[in-house]
């Protein structure tokens, strides 16, 4: 039973979702003719029937005054005996009976009755009613305190039911006064046959309806072509906004294209920079290195030749020089061919480019590296080591090597390596670092050419971070 009670209720919530999905899709105009529509309706339906509930009142209203003051002309002179007594005269009865006799009276008025104050009937055509006290209709009350009433006969009362009346007759309560002290002296009540009267209705109520339901057409039809006009305007800019979006994503995509191809431009750049810095090492390394070596052994040669004191300090002197150049050369050379990471993964070439910082510099550096490792392109590789030696260079140059650390984390594809320092101690200076760096515009530019970005900041101890990031997905594109 349960799932037979539910199943009706998910498919009316699927019929409900399916037709706001189709009103969604349509144009402006035609939502607009569906919302107003539905409102107009709602708003027709309660206009007429509040204009027709008004019109009908007005219209029974009416009636009830006509046919009291007539009733009131006929009868209030008769009536006159109930200021003393609650039953009439025969001779006022007989009289009564005689107003009332007329065929076309009868016709349209078949029952009247005259109601005393204390609910006894003074006066009926039925006279078997004359002198009984039945409970107060409605309409009664509300006459003996002056209003005349007009309502349909309610079958049920006591007064219906004691002459077995079946048909529902419009009844008109009007008070009648005493002529002296115009107190309300009874009451009296017509039975009026409704056929004509809900004729009438009828059409006033067709005529109504027909009035709410052309003005509201009228609304409804000047509305939708106000908002058809605009529909139509907005549908034509959004045509043209949606061309242009076409537009501007092809755009888009041409502009990334170019920005890949700038970026392998760039990378192919930086490529042939890192071979030509290998080719000059190794120009260096194999020519002016060895021919220095050549020099500085024939120099020795050289002490032996005639005056010695003199050709000795010379010698010592070149010899000395010499011996600079070459160390000074191959200090360059050593730093401008990287071999011995081409073959590293990523953060083995990290923890290299420590060793080697360590090693220059006599420091300690703390390493700590997570996530997956990963392989590079040479030019990658090269970036990165850079980056770490510019760093710990910084940190050994500004910092005294106080506190140097490197973080390394791979999560695929994003790399993302720091190098940070405690600050420098108060009270010491900062130390000369042996071997200068690339500079950070240098190395900004080689990181943003990858796709990268480099930044640097102040730790709330007094120490600075240096933190690059790439991603390897785009980078790797570019090195390639």
């Amino acid at each position: 039973m349960h799932e037979e009670v539910k199943e009706p209720a998910q498919q009316r919530s699927r019929l409900f979702t399916h037709v706001i999905a189709w009103v969604a899709h349509r144009t402006l105009s035609t939502q607009f003719l569906i919302a107003s529509g539905l409102v107009i309706l709602i708003a027709t339906l309660s206009a007429g029937y509040l204009t027709t509930r008004l019109v009908s009142d007005k219209a029974l209203n009416s009636k009830a005054g006509t046919t009291a003051l007539l009733v009131q002309s006929l009868t209030e002179a008769e009536v006159q005996a109930l200021a003393l007594s609650k039953v009439l005269p025969a001779a006022s009865i007989e009289l009564l009976d005689s107003l009332f006799d007329d065929p076309d009276f009868k016709a349209r008025f078949p029952h009247i009755e005259i109601w005393a104050p204390d609910g006894t009937v003074a006066y009926s055509r039925t006279k078997q009613m004359i002198g009984h006290r039945f409970s107060f209709p409605e309409g009664l009350k509300r006459a003996l305190k002056g209003d005349i009433v007009a309502v349909y006969a309610d079958l049920h009362a006591d007064e219906h039911t004691f002459r077995n009346i079946d048909t529902q007759y419009l009844e008109i309560y009007s008070p009648l006064h005493d002529q002296a002290s115009g107190r309300i002296i009874g009451v009296a009540e017509i039975h009026e046959d409704p056929s004509g009267f809900a004729g009438e209705v009828a059409r006033l109520r067709i005529v109504t309806w027909a009035t709410v339901a052309l003005f509201s057409f009228v609304v409804m039809l000047g509305l939708f072509l106000i908002v058809r006009r605009g529909s139509r305007t907005i549908e034509t800019q959004r045509h043209a906004l949606s061309h242009r979006a076409e537009e501007a994503e092809l755009a888009s995509k041409e502009l990334m294209e170019l920005r890949d191809t700038a970026r392998r431009a760039s990378m192919e750049l930086a490529n042939m920079n890192e071979t030509f810095i290998r080719r000059i090492g190794a120009d260096l390394h194999d020519g002016p290195v060895q021919l220095m070596t050549l020099a500085i052994l024939q120099l020795d040669e050289l002490r032996d030749l005639t005056r010695k004191d003199e050709r000795d300090r010379a010698l010592d002197a070149t010899n000395k020089a010499l011996g600079e150049a070459l160390i000074e050369t191959r200090t360059v050379t050593k730093s401008l061919l990287l071999p011995e990471i081409l073959h590293l993964w990523a953060k083995d070439v990290v923890a290299e480019a420590i060793k080697q910082h360590e090693a220059r510099t006599r420091t300690k550096v703390a390493f700590t590296s997570s996530g997956t490792n990963a392989d590079l392109p040479p030019a990658l590789k090269t970036c990165i080591y850079r980056f770490v030696q510019e760093g710990l260079n910084n940190a050994y140059r500004h910092a005294g090597a106080n506190g140097q650390r490197v973080r390394c984390r791979i999560d695929m594809p994003v790399v993302s390596i720091s190098v940070e320092d405690d600050g420098l101690p108060a009270g010491t200076l900062p130390l000369a670092a042996r071997e200068g760096g690339m500079g950070l515009y240098g190395l900004r530019q080689r990181i943003e050419s990858f796709g990268g970005s480099l930044t640097i900041g102040k730790r709330p101890d007094g120490g600075m971070v240096l933190a690059m990031t790439l991603e390897l997905q785009q980078a790797d594109a570019a090195a390639h």
